[in-house]
């Protein structure tokens, strides 16, 4: 194998190299000293470091490359050596001659991985001729899709051994044969899987597999098969009957006999069927149908005799059957609304910023009702859903009148109380779909769907100094502001069927909707609301009162979430 397939280091410049090459000799530290050569090379080809490369090669033992290296330096340089050069570079190809020889190996198929005693020396095409140590020498050729060749060659002293690697296909399936011992054809099963009827063969892979057979009466054990890539294997299934048999014949020989929907004869029928299950029919004129299910196993007998019933009157016949779950519906409720996680008031989201020392913030609470019409197709129905309500909290904030040490916030004076109450109203308007679960008395429904919210916000501020003397109040009442928003609804109910087409319906509603997004949802910061005068002082001066600040409220921020009961009816299939 020729030295300069070796991976050589990046370049450096060559009289260095060369230069670490010859100490790394001296050492006789030959690894190192093939390394750098092969570096100087690599940067600056020259016959010095030519000749260093095929030397620590020698000294190394790879003597097939040694060979290769000094014969192309004796071809590229041999003018410029000097009588020593000429002498060492003559001496040691006599002697190399005697311990290598010529392998050449033949691959026809391109982009083969090959190796030579085990070290890879590349994809074929590779090189015509390789030197190598006299010997016996292993060469692989592998590629994907092809089973892999493995050769070996005898070279002797400057001779020429040949290795042709013929690469052939690799299988990749085994081949079945199946036959079924009888005179019934089978159904074969492989793994479960039909795949045609006996005598059949056909390719498999490689594993272990579960060959039966199976026909209308008969069938045969599964076996265990074990399938080798590139082998043939025989499947003889030995068929055994499985039939199962059934009679059946009236009292008085009349009315025909139906086995599994297809006429078996009148009055009497005995005959083989398939084990599993099947169902006897036997009808008359003027008298009641009579119908059984049953399942048989393999070799199982059923044998019964029918004794029809004449028809009872008109006036007597059963109820009639069950309303099919399609067409027009509507319904309506009353609800309860209860807020979950809050209104997002100025006073939950912003208490200290506003001077409070404390605020108490219960969620909202209020009621509603809603109605939906659609059209449903059993068991899923497509609905429109209009709903409206009104919900109202009362929030409190207490004021010290002392701000926080280091901070300037004079909506902490005077010391008073705060109580806010928000009313809130409006409606949303939904496309739903709904799925109807029904039974006799109990149907079960489930709703969802998008919409558009509206509503309409108002807030009324009482405060209330907390001084012993004197104690004033005032009343502070923005304008109303109003938000529109995307709307979820959820909706899970029971309904108890009163009639066939009225229900009472008793479920649980969500509504969701989002005030942060379009529209106003808070009002402006105010003037400060004067609390008036207090009579004082020697002359009976009047002195006034610190009015209270009016800041920017929000009224409502961010997701609105309301869930609670409700009970209505339901109209229709």
């Amino acid at each position: 194998m020729p030295a300069f397939a070796q991976p050589a280091p990046p370049a450096q410049p060559a009289p260095n190299e060369i230069a670490a090459g010859d100490k790394s000799a001296r050492t006789k530290d030959w690894d190192g000293a093939l390394t750098h050569y092969q570096a100087a090379l690599h940067a600056t080809p020259s016959w010095r470091a030519q000749l260093g490369v095929a030397d620590a090669l020698y000294q190394l033992g790879r003597l097939g490359e040694s060979y290769e290296t000094y014969d192309d330096a004796q071809r590229t340089y041999g003018t410029k050596y000097g009588p020593g050069e000429k002498g060492l570079v003559t001496a040691r190809l006599k002697e190399l001659a005697t311990k290598t020889g010529w392998l050449s190996v033949r691959i026809a198929d391109a982009g083969a991985d090959v190796s030579l005693d085990g070290k890879s020396i590349g994809t074929s095409p590779v090189p015509a001729l390789l030197r190598v140590a006299v010997g016996s020498h292993e060469v692989r050729v592998a590629k994907a899709g092809f089973a892999p060749f493995v050769g070996r060659a005898e070279v002797t002293a400057d001779g020429k051994a040949v290795v042709d690697a013929a690469l052939s296909q690799q299988a990749t399936q085994g081949h079945v044969i199946v036959h079924a011992n009888g005179n019934d054809a089978l159904r074969v099963t492989i793994d479960d899987v039909d795949v045609g009827a006996t005598p059949w063969e056909g390719d498999v892979a490689p594993g272990r597999h579960q060959i039966g057979g199976r026909g209308s009466l008969v069938s045969a054990a599964t076996q265990t098969v074990d399938v080798v890539a590139g082998a043939r294997v025989t499947v003889d299934l030995p068929a055994a009957s499985t039939a199962a048999h059934i009679q059946v014949r009236t009292n008085d020989g009349k009315g025909l006999i139906y086995i599994d929907s297809t006429v078996k004869g009148e009055g009497a029928f005995s005959g083989d069927v398939t084990p599993g299950p099947h169902t006897i029919v036997v009808t008359r004129d003027g008298y009641d149908r009579y119908e059984k299910s049953l399942t048989l196993g393999a070799n199982e007998t059923s044998a019964e005799t029918v004794t029809l019933k004449p028809v009872a009157s008109v006036g007597a016949s059963a109820a009639s059957a069950e309303r099919k779950i399609e067409g027009i519906y509507g319904g309506f409720g009353l609800m309860g609304l209860f807020g979950v996680g809050g209104m997002g008031t100025e006073l939950e989201t912003n208490c200290s910023t506003l001077g409070a020392a404390s605020c108490s913030t219960p969620s909202p609470a209020g009621g509603g009702g809603f109605g939906y019409v659609g059209w449903t197709w059993d068991p899923v129905g497509f609905e429109v859903m209009l709903g409206g309500g009104a919900d109202t909290t009362q929030q409190t904030a207490h004021f010290t009148g002392i701000a926080p040490s280091g901070a300037a916030l004079p909506a902490t004076n005077p010391a008073r109380n705060e109580t806010f109450t928000f009313v809130r109203a409006g409606g949303l308007g939904a496309f739903r779909v709904r799925a109807t679960f029904q039974g006799n008395v109990i149907r079960g429904t489930v709703a969802a769907g998008l919409g558009f919210s509206y509503k309409l916000m108002l807030m009324k501020r009482d405060a209330t100094t907390t001084a012993e003397q004197p104690q004033l109040s005032t009343t502070y009442v923005p304008s109303t502001v109003s938000y529109v928003s995307p709307a979820l609804t959820l909706e899970a109910a029971i309904h108890f069927r009163a009639s066939p087409t009225i229900a009472i319906a008793l479920g649980l509603e969500l509504w969701a909707e989002n005030a942060s997004i379009a529209g106003t949802n808070s009002v402006p910061a105010g003037q400060p609301e004067p609390l008036g005068n207090l009579n004082s002082g020697a002359n009976g001066s009047n002195a006034p009162l610190q009015a209270i600040p009016t800041p920017a409220y929000h009224l409502a921020t961010g997701p609105q979430v309301f869930l609670g009961p409700f009970l209505g009816m339901q109209f229709g299939p």
